[in-house]
């Protein structure tokens, strides 16, 4: 099966900095084996809702811009440059 190169950005993340809730967002690779760039895509989707870094957390009381991932780029690589699915370059986002 093909394996693709998903580049990923997340906006509207929430973290707890210092007992602040605060709005983070994130840039991250994944790979996956799909049969096309669509099914790529959902799944690296599939693969980030399971993350335990990316889940609600439990003081959330549901005010605030809704959590979102974009998948920018999808390539088609050989299977020997796969990477690791793991890692995550956070930021800070402002406040609106």
């Amino acid at each position: 099966m093909p394996l693709f190169r998903c580049f990923v950005r997340g906006e509207n993340f929430l973290t707890n900095d210092g007992g602040v809730p605060k709005r983070i967002g994130f840039y991250t690779t994944r790979w996956v084996d799909a049969a096309s760039p669509e099914d790529a895509e959902l799944l690296v989707v599939t693969m980030l809702r399971e993350e335990p870094l990316l889940q609600r957390p439990d003081w959330y009381d549901g005010v605030g811009p809704r959590a979102t991932v974009y998948v920018e780029e999808i390539d088609l690589v050989e299977s020997e440059e796969r990477g690791v699915n793991q890692g995550f370059a956070f930021f800070p986002e402002e406040d609106d």
